[in-house]
């Protein structure tokens, strides 16, 4: 992966010239990038770091990540990133999940990885990234006398290269690893397909790189075209991820809807910041709703391309230029086996929901959960994967997404998928976003409950909630819309984004028992 993505852009003539990565008002080329990573490389292996070996890395986004991320690789070991986000249980538990040897940490993360340490007996040493700090070895500064030649590890296709973990909302993190091979078969179709990545290219995205979204787009598929990742660092905010667009003159944009709702709020965004560099943007984490497209559209004059995929492989359907329709995941790529089929295997007719699924052949998908054998095999029913994503494929190879498979509403008798709902209210003018589920009801069985965020200007009120209900049983079957509006301040998230619908759901049922007559929440 490696080579594929570093050592054979920084060997060409233009190695010392061509940008990799854009850190504030520092450039690094691709020649400067393998020098540094080599340095890296060749202080892993002194540390004991052998082939096979694990690294448990906690860092931001930063130079320093993406080349030890690489150097890990390249000496033939494997790289665990993980979220800044994650506290002590977490870290605990990927340490020993992992059986990672060796960590490195940023000197403000390091305190869960000093608690977890003692419960980790796999866990032979920690490193700090860079900085000064008493008792640990800084990496940055070991590293400065190493030297920048290093081979790369003659590492076979289907020997690890990393392990990412999901967000955990339910349980656990599950470690989800991956092959050398994975490049090969998600970088070049993501990067043609649905990227159209040119060298000349700089990617930003505000998004944390330990996740597979911008694991995959922003660092491997990005450098897979010898093109260049732009570095922001720190919590999301609106105004400095423009400002960052129009320092860098980013060319694509990689955020979710939740990101693309927020820049969207800045006033007179597109007047004040000057992104005429910008030719693409890209969405995951939820379906992007069609109202956020047409007005992304209007005001910067670039399309945003909606984007479907997995931890499991990374993205495997998509809008892209000449195949888009909003509201849709779009095509699947043309090297990708994506359908949607019925459970016991065989493929569902036009417009029938059914499992999303990819050929569990594909060589980009995962070799499982790791040490979670019972609930991989779950996963499979003949030749294909399952997502545990419901969905359909109309009559021109869309793929239209309906929900997961435990998110379904059934009420009176009827089965409801809640992002039609979602998709619907999106469209009123005083919502800003919108989360639904359904609730235990002794009459409906399940009851449809919308939790919604006022865009600026409006306040809670009956009225406005009976407004909101009566718009959406205008536009679709009146037993969908829904029975109970609560407003609220935020809707609850992963780190990667996606609505957590069982802590919704928890709430709902909470406040049906607590807090009956509140002036947020209405029921019809």
């Amino acid at each position: 992966m490696t080579w594929w993505a570093l050592d054979r852009w920084a060997s060409r003539d233009d190695g010392d010239r061509r940008p990799a990565i854009y850190h504030e008002d520092d450039i690094v080329s691709y020649r400067g990038l393998q020098k540094s990573v080599n340095k890296f490389g060749n202080l892993l292996k002194k540390r004991g770091v052998a082939p096979g070996d694990k690294v448990l890395l906690r860092m931001p986004n930063h130079p320093s990540y993406i080349a030890l991320a690489m150097a890990t690789i390249k000496i033939g070991a494997v790289i665990v990133p993980t979220s800044t986000l994650f506290r002590a249980r977490e870290v605990e538990y990927i340490l020993n999940d992992s059986e990672a040897k060796v960590a490195i940490s940023m000197p403000d993360l390091l305190s869960p990885l000093e608690e977890s340490k003692p419960k980790a007996p796999k866990l032979q040493r920690i490193l700090v990234a860079e900085g000064e700090v008493a008792g640990y070895d800084s990496v940055v500064k070991a590293a400065a006398n190493e030297s920048d030649e290093l081979e790369n590890y003659d590492t076979s296709k289907d020997d690890l290269a990393f392990i990412l973990y999901t967000s955990g909302t339910t349980a656990f993190p599950k470690g989800v690893p991956h092959t050398h091979k994975w490049l090969m078969a998600l970088g070049d179709p993501n990067s043609n397909f649905v990227m159209g990545t040119r060298g000349e290219d700089r990617i930003l995205t505000p998004i944390e790189m330990t996740w597979m979204w911008p694991w995959g787009y922003c660092i491997w598929f990005t450098m897979y075209k010898g093109a260049a990742t732009c570095i922001y660092n720190g919590r999301f905010d609106a105004e400095r991820t423009l400002q960052y667009m129009e320092k860098y003159r980013a060319t694509q944009f990689l955020g979710n809807p939740t990101i693309y709702r927020n820049l969207l709020r800045v006033e007179n965004a597109e007047k004040v910041y000057d992104l005429a560099s910008l030719r693409a943007a890209f969405s995951s984490g939820e379906t992007l709703a069609p109202e956020i497209f047409r007005e992304w559209k209007t005001r910067f004059d670039t399309e945003i391309f909606d984007c479907m995929g997995q931890t499991e492989m990374h993205v495997f359907c998509a809008t892209r230029p000449g195949a888009t329709k909003l509201g849709s995941m779009g095509k699947a790529m043309p090297s990708i086996p994506v359908a949607v089929i019925r459970q016991d295997g065989s493929m569902c007719s036009e417009k029938e929901v059914g499992y999303l699924a990819v050929r569990r052949s594909f060589p980009g998908l995962t070799k499982g959960y790791l040490n979670r054998e019972d609930d991989w095999a779950k996963t499979m029913t003949g030749d294909w994967y399952l997502t545990w994503d419901y969905a359909y494929v109309d009559e021109d190879g869309f793929f239209w997404y309906v929900s997961r498979t435990d998110d379904l509403i059934k009420s009176r008798g009827y089965l409801i998928a809640p992002k039609e709902i979602e998709d619907v209210l999106q469209e009123h003018r005083a919502v800003m976003e919108s989360a639904v589920v359904g609730l235990p009801d002794t009459e409906m069985r399940e009851r449809v409950k919308a939790f919604i965020v006022l865009r600026d200007g409006y306040a809670p009120s009956r009225d406005l909630a009976a407004d909101i209900r009566q718009f959406v049983a205008g536009k679709i079957a009146p037993f969908k819309a829904p029975k109970e509006i609560e407003f609220t301040q935020t809707i609850p998230k992963t780190v990667t984004s996606k609505i957590m619908r069982r802590v919704l759901k928890q709430e709902g049922e909470d406040a049906s028992k607590r807090r009956t007559g509140e002036p947020s929440v209405y029921t019809f």
